[in-house]
C-alpha cells in the first residue's frame, strides 16, 4: 500500500512541473495570437535570441517608424510580470490547486490520515472552437475560448491507523467546460473568465442496498476491524451543470501589501437525472441517520471565494507568504440554511509551498455531505 502513496505524490508533482513548464512557454502563449505571420514570429522568438516587448511599447514603436511586424503583438507574460493565475491556456495544467495533507475530520473514526488531492485539466476540440470563434469574430488574442477536460480526485491513505495502510478514494470529478475569457482576456493584466460546462461527481464506490452494506459491515468485523468501516463503501454520485465566474484584480485587496485580489462565484445544479448516473446516490434510511431527505442540493451548489495573492514578495528570511483565501459553500435548495466556511493560508518556506487549512460545516467527504463536520489539514499545495 505505501507504494500507491508515493504513486499519487509523484503524480501530484508531475502536474506541477508541467505546470511551471507550459507558463511562458511557446505552447502556451503562441497559440493565442490569431495572425499566421505574428504566430511563427512567437514561436521564432523562444528559440532565437531576441528582446520582446511588451504590445504598448511595440505599438509605441510602430508608430515612429521602427519595425516591430514580425514581433507579436499580444503575447501574454511577455514582461517580468507574474504569470496570471498562475496557469497557461493551452497544454497540460492544472485544474484546482493540487495538495498533499496530514488531514483530521471530526466525524472520521481513525482522524488522523493522509490525504491527497490530484487536479489536471487539457484543452480538447481545439481547432473547433478557434473556427467557431472567427465564425463569432471573436478576437482571439484578447477573448480567446478553450473547451476543456478536467479531471479531479481526492485519495486517503490510513498510515498506521488500519491495516494495510488501505487507500480510500474519496471523490472523482470529470468535467467538460467552455472557458471563455473577458475583459481582454487572459492576454490582459486584469483578465476574468466564465466556465460554462457539465459534470459527474462520485466516490467511485458500488454499496447501493442495505443488504450489501450489511454483508460489508460482517465482512469488517470478521477482521477484527470496526464495523463503522463499512460506510467507506457507501456509493454516492451526482451529475451537474456548472457554471463558474472568476475574476482577477490588479490592485491588491489589502492596503500597503503588493499582490492580487481573486473572486470566484461557482453554481452547481444537481440533476435528477443525469447522463452518466442517472438518477443521483445520495443519502439512504438505511444508513440510520434519521428518515428526512437528504438531497445535496440542501448542502452545496454554491460557492463563494475570495483570494488574496501576495506572489512572494513579503518574506521574513525564508519564509514567504503567498496565498489566503476564505471560502463559503451552502445549498441552493435551502440557501444559508447549511453553511461550510473555510479558511486557507499557503506560505513558502525555503522552496517547499506549505499549506494550512481549515474548515467548519459540510462535505467533508461525499458519503457524509450532510454531517456537520470540523476539518483541518497541514500539507503542501502545488496551484501553479
Amino acid at each position: 500500500m505505501g507504494k500507491k502513496i508515493l504513486a499519487l505524490a509523484g503524480l501530484i508533482a508531475l502536474a506541477g512541473g508541467v505546470q511551471a513548464a507550459n507558463n511562458g512557454g511557446p505552447y502556451t502563449v503562441c497559440p493565442a495570437i490569431a495572425d499566421a505571420t505574428d504566430r511563427l514570429a512567437c514561436y521564432d522568438s523562444f528559440s532565437a535570441p531576441q528582446e520582446i516587448t511588451d504590445p504598448a511599447a511595440s505599438e509605441d514603436a510602430g508608430a515612429s517608424g521602427t519595425e516591430t511586424d514580425s514581433l507579436p503583438r499580444s503575447i501574454p507574460n511577455a514582461s517580468n510580470e507574474e504569470p496570471l493565475f498562475g496557469f497557461g491556456i493551452d497544454g497540460l495544467t492544472n485544474h484546482e490547486p493540487n495538495k498533499l495533507l496530514a488531514r483530521m475530520d471530526s466525524n472520521d473514526i481513525n482522524r488522523l490520515y493522509m490525504d491527497a488531492t490530484i487536479s489536471i485539466k487539457h484543452p480538447v476540440l481545439s481547432p473547433a472552437v478557434d473556427a467557431l470563434a472567427s465564425i463569432f469574430e471573436i478576437d482571439e488574442t484578447r477573448n480567446l475560448p478553450r473547451l476543456y477536460f478536467a479531471f479531479s480526485g481526492r485519495f486517503s491513505q490510513y498510515i498506521g491507523s488500519r491495516e494495510s495502510a488501505p487507500v480510500v478514494p474519496r471523490r472523482y470529478n470529470p468535467e467538460l467546460f467552455l472557458r471563455v475569457w473577458r475583459d481582454g482576456g487572459y492576454a490582459r493584466g486584469n483578465p476574468a473568465y466564465w466556465d460554462f460546462g457539465y459534470g459527474h461527481e462520485s466516490n467511485g464506490q458500488q454499496i447501493s442496498t442495505e443488504a450489501a452494506y450489511l454483508v460489508a459491515e460482517e465482512t469488517a468485523v470478521n477482521n477484527n476491524e470496526p464495523a463503522q468501516y463499512a460506510r467507506d463503501g457507501i456509493s454516492r454520485g451526482w451529475d451537474y451543470l456548472g457554471i463558474d465566474w472568476h475574476k482577477q484584480w490588479s490592485t491588491g485587496f489589502l492596503p500597503n501589501l503588493p499582490g492580487r485580489t481573486e473572486t470566484h462565484i461557482e453554481y452547481r445544479h444537481y440533476l435528477e437525472k443525469g447522463v452518466f448516473q442517472g438518477a443521483p446516490e445520495e443519502y439512504n434510511v438505511w444508513e440510520n441517520d434519521g428518515d428526512e431527505a437528504k438531497t445535496r442540493d440542501y448542502y452545496d451548489g454554491l460557492r463563494l471565494s475570495l483570494q488574496y495573492n501576495l506572489r512572494g514578495r513579503d518574506c521574513l528570511a525564508i519564509v514567504c507568504f503567498e496565498k489566503v483565501e476564505l471560502v463559503h459553500r451552502t445549498g441552493y435548495a435551502k440557501p444559508f440554511s447549511h453553511n461550510t466556511t473555510s479558511l486557507e493560508i499557503t506560505t513558502n518556506i525555503a522552496g517547499l509551498p506549505l499549506h494550512l487549512w481549515g474548515r467548519s460545516g459540510y462535505n467533508s467527504d461525499l458519503i457524509d455531505y450532510y454531517d456537520y463536520t470540523n476539518s483541518w489539514g497541514l500539507g503542501v499545495e502545488f496551484n501553479r
